[in-house]
C-alpha cells in the first residue's frame, strides 16, 4: 500500500561550497531525509532526471564569486516546467527583494538566508515550504464553513453529525495510515465529509498533508490518465505544461476517489500499480515517478458485484480491502433529523423558531429522500429562500415536496397498484386504506393519494384555491405540488 511512512522523502541539495553542501546533507539525513547533493548546476540537472524528488533546495548563486550569476534560477525553471511535483526552496547570502520576486516567479514555496545553522531550522524550513504548497494545491478547492450551532459544538467537537461508531471507525483509518478505507453509502450520505473527517483526523498525528478529492464519475475519455496521472508538456495537442495529476498531489496525504466503480479499465490498472508499490508514470514520459498515500474511495454501488458483472478489477478489489466504513440513509436517521436540520439552518443564517424545526423533524420523518443529506441541505435552502423573498418567518408549510423526496417509483407487478392510486376520490378512500392494510404496496404512494382525494375533497367544498388553502392551513405551493397541472391562476 502506498504510504506516507514507507519511503523516506527525497531531497536534492544544490550547493557550490562543498563543505556547506556536506553539513546541509547530514542536517536533512538527521531529520528523516534521503539527500542527495550536488555542487553544480549540471549536476543538479543530472539527478533530476534520474530520481523523483519530493523537495529541491538551491542556492541562488552556484559559481562561487559571481554574486550576480543566477545559476539557481535556472535550476528552478528546470523544476517548475518538468517536474511540478517536486517542491522547490531557494536560499541566497544575501536575499534581495529582487531576487525574492524572481524565484517567486518560479513557484519556490520558501526563500530564505543562509546559512543553515541547524537541522531544526532546516525542517522549519521544509515545513513551511511544504505548507505554503498544500495551501496553494487546496485554495481552489476550500469552502468557508459555518459555525455549528452553539448547542451542537460539545455534541459533535468534529463538526459532522455522525454516529459516534463512525467517528471511532474515521480515527481508526487516521491512526492506520497505510490501510485503505472503503466507505459505502447512498448518493448524499456525506462519504466525502468522512473521508474529510479522517484528513482532519490524520494532520494532528502527522501534521499538514494534502487531501485531494477526485469525482472518478468526471474521469472520461482521452484525458482521464492524464488527469488521474499527469501528462508531461507537449505529450498530445493542448498539452501546453507538464502537470502533476492527482496521483502527485496526494503524495505523502490522502487520494480520495469518489464513485471509484466508475473508472475506466485502463485507470483501474494504472492505480492498481501506484497502489502496489507506489510507481507510475505520467502522459508520454517513460521515467517512473513515485507517489505515496492513503487511499480513501467511495462508491454508491457494491464492488464485488461490479467484479462479478466484469465492470471492476479483481486485483484492485482485492487491493482495495481495508476498513469498511458505511453509512446509513437519511430515511434511517430519524434520531439525528433534529441536528441536522438545527445545522442546516445555522449554515444559512436562518433563525427558526424551535416549534417550527419541531414540527419540520416530524413532516421530514416521513419521506424517503432518495438525496438523504445533501438533498434535506437544499430543500432548507428552498425553504429559506421562499421565507426570504415574502419577508417573513420561516414556516413548516415552506417544505417543498419534490419527486425525489418520495420513494422511488414501483417497478413491474406495482405499476398496476400505482395507477389505480393516481386519480383516487374521496370515495375511494376507504378502498385505498383498505388495501394497503392488507397488500404489500408502496407507503408514499398511498400518502400521495390520500393527500389528493383530501384536497380535491376540500377544493369542491370551498371552490377557489384561496379558501382551499386557508381551510387546510397549506400553501398554494403545496396544492400545487399535490394536484399538479390542476392547480389554475
Amino acid at each position: 500500500m502506498a504510504s506516507t511512512k514507507s519511503k523516506r522523502r527525497k531531497i536534492l541539495i544544490v550547493e557550490d561550497d562543498v563543505s556547506q553542501l556536506n553539513r546541509y546533507l547530514e542536517m536533512a539525513t538527521r531529520i528523516g531525509l534521503d539527500a542527495d547533493g550536488a555542487d553544480s548546476l549540471e549536476k543538479a540537472l543530472a539527478y533530476l532526471d534520474n530520481v523523483n524528488y519530493q523537495f529541491v533546495l538551491t542556492d541562488m548563486h552556484l559559481q562561487s564569486g559571481r554574486q550576480n550569476s543566477y545559476e539557481g534560477l535556472e535550476l528552478l525553471k528546470e523544476v517548475k516546467t518538468n517536474h511540478p511535483e517536486t517542491v522547490p526552496l531557494a536560499m541566497s547570502a544575501d536575499p534581495k527583494i529582487e531576487t525574492y520576486r524572481r524565484v517567486q516567479a518560479e513557484g519556490v514555496a520558501h526563500f530564505f538566508r543562509k546559512p543553515i545553522l541547524g537541522e531544526e531550522e532546516l525542517q522549519i524550513h521544509i515545513e513551511a515550504a511544504m505548507r505554503l504548497r498544500r495551501s496553494s494545491v487546496a485554495g481552489g478547492r476550500k469552502r468557508s464553513v459555518p459555525e455549528m450551532p452553539s448547542h451542537l459544538i460539545e455534541k459533535y467537537p468534529d463538526g459532522l453529525v455522525i454516529s459516534s461508531d463512525i467517528r471511532t471507525r474515521a480515527r481508526k483509518a487516521a491512526v492506520s495510515s497505510t490501510i485503505p478505507v472503503i466507505i459505502t453509502g447512498e448518493t448524499g450520505t456525506g462519504k466525502e465529509e468522512v473521508a474529510k473527517l479522517v484528513h482532519r483526523l490524520r494532520t494532528e498525528i502527522d501534521g499538514t498533508i494534502p487531501f485531494v478529492p477526485v469525482n472518478c464519475a468526471n474521469l472520461t475519455g482521452d484525458t482521464a490518465v492524464s488527469m488521474l496521472f499527469g501528462h508531461k508538456k507537449g505529450a498530445f495537442t493542448g498539452a501546453e505544461e507538464t502537470t502533476v495529476g492527482y496521483v502527485g498531489e496526494a503524495n505523502g496525504g490522502i487520494l480520495f476517489l469518489d464513485e471509484i466503480h466508475a473508472l475506466s479499465e485502463d485507470c483501474q490498472k494504472r492505480l492498481l500499480r501506484v497502489l502496489n508499490d507506489g510507481t507510475y508514470n505520467r502522459t508520454g514520459e517513460s521515467k517512473t515517478l513515485h507517489s505515496e498515500f492513503q487511499v480513501i474511495v467511495a462508491s454508491t454501488k457494491d464492488l464485488d458485484d461490479e467484479v462479478e458483472a466484469g465492470r471492476f478489477l479483481l486485483d484492485l478489489r482485492g487491493r482495495l480491502t481495508g476498513l469498511q466504513i458505511a453509512l446509513k440513509p437519511l430515511r434511517e436517521r430519524a434520531d439525528d433529523l433534529l441536528d441536522l436540520i438545527d445545522l442546516g439552518f445555522a449554515r444559512l443564517g436562518a433563525k427558526v423558531s424551535r416549534n417550527t424545526v419541531n414540527a419540520l423533524v416530524d413532516r421530514c420523518g416521513r419521506y424517503y429522500w432518495q438525496g438523504n443529506i445533501r438533498q434535506l441541505m437544499q430543500v432548507l435552502n428552498i425553504m429559506v429562500t421562499e421565507a426570504v423573498g415574502d419577508e417573513r418567518a420561516v414556516s413548516v408549510d415552506d417544505l417543498p415536496e419534490l419527486k425525489t423526496m418520495l420513494a422511488p417509483g414501483p417497478k413491474s407487478s406495482d405499476n398496476a397498484g400505482q395507477a389505480q392510486f393516481a386519480n383516487i376520490t374521496a370515495d375511494g378512500l376507504y378502498e385505498v386504506l383498505a388495501h394497503a392494510l392488507t397488500t404489500d404496496v408502496s407507503l408514499w404512494n398511498v400518502v400521495a393519494a390520500v393527500e389528493r382525494a383530501v384536497v380535491e375533497a376540500a377544493q369542491k367544498r370551498h371552490g377557489s384555491i384561496r379558501r382551499t388553502a386557508e381551510a387546510l392551513g397549506v400553501t398554494r405551493l403545496k396544492l400545487s405540488q399535490v394536484l399538479g397541472d390542476r392547480v389554475e391562476s
